[in-house]
């Protein structure tokens, strides 16, 4: 089950809580076990000593989380704050509200942002396994790990990491040893390889969306390399342009 991008770019209210993808069966959804554990930060509790100020209220919250398919559980937490919400009320005129919102900071274990074909090497899993760790709290890293990603399946595909003299490649002078059949994924390493720069850099900016992007590019990458059907069509498409025709049994 693979996961909305609104669902994990922004926070959620306490009473919409988004039915996160199970980790574990891959197609169930998780259900909010019970009510979250949500309250105000010490610290924020003491700046509201004077006057009360809804915007600078500051939260914590954790909670669990139960697959309706497999019954597995997951943890989650996260921080939060108040935010105006405006509805119309029973006489038909304007009504606003303050109503607590949740961002999600960690997933015990880490939600799966992308669904690994299953002939993707083991390293490339571990290095994507860490990108969905650091998603929701560093976005930086994240796009680190999946660049991270990237490099194992230009090993995994043979590509060079040494140079003739001993020292070693560029990652951008490997993905253009890249032989010819591969060319057109040439620019989705690009793409991640840029993100995963900017992610290294001090004082990186990166945001969820970003690292959004970088996690669609990989999936896309992974069907493209390691997807039993995608494999199937294009070794196909090999034969019908060798035979200049159909490849039946009888062709």
């Amino acid at each position: 089950m693979l996961l909305k991008r609104q669902q994990l770019i922004y926070g959620f209210a306490t009473s919409n809580v988004p039915a996160y993808g199970c980790p574990y069966c891959e197609a169930g959804a998780l259900q909010l076990v019970g009510k979250l554990d949500s309250q105000v930060t010490e610290a924020s509790k003491r700046d509201q000593d004077y006057e009360f100020d809804p915007d600078g209220v500051v939260l914590t919250f954790g909670g669990k989380l139960k697959c309706a398919s497999c019954s597995d559980v997951v943890f989650f937490t996260g921080t939060g704050g108040l935010e105006i919400e405006h509805c119309v009320g029973a006489d038909g005129g304007w009504e606003s509200e303050w109503v607590e919102y949740h961002n999600p900071r960690f997933f015990y274990p880490p939600l799966k942002i992308v669904i690994c074909p299953e002939k993707t090497p083991y390293l490339v899993k571990e290095k994507i396994v860490a990108a969905c760790e650091s998603f929701f709290s560093q976005p930086d890293s994240c796009c680190n790990s999946l660049r991270a990603a990237a490099e194992e399946i230009l090993t995994d595909l043979k590509v060079d990491l040494n140079t003739a003299s001993g020292g070693f490649l560029r990652f951008s002078d490997r993905i253009n040893k890249l032989p010819t059949e591969k060319e057109g994924v040439k620019a989705l390493f690009d793409a991640v390889r840029w993100l995963g720069n900017h992610g290294s850099h001090a004082g990186s900016v990166l945001t969820r969306s970003d690292a959004m992007d970088a996690f669609e590019i990989m999936n896309l990458l992974l069907e493209e390399l390691y997807s039993d059907s995608r494999l199937k069509a294009q070794e196909l498409a090999r034969r019908i342009n060798l035979a200049k025709g159909p490849v039946g049994k009888h062709s």
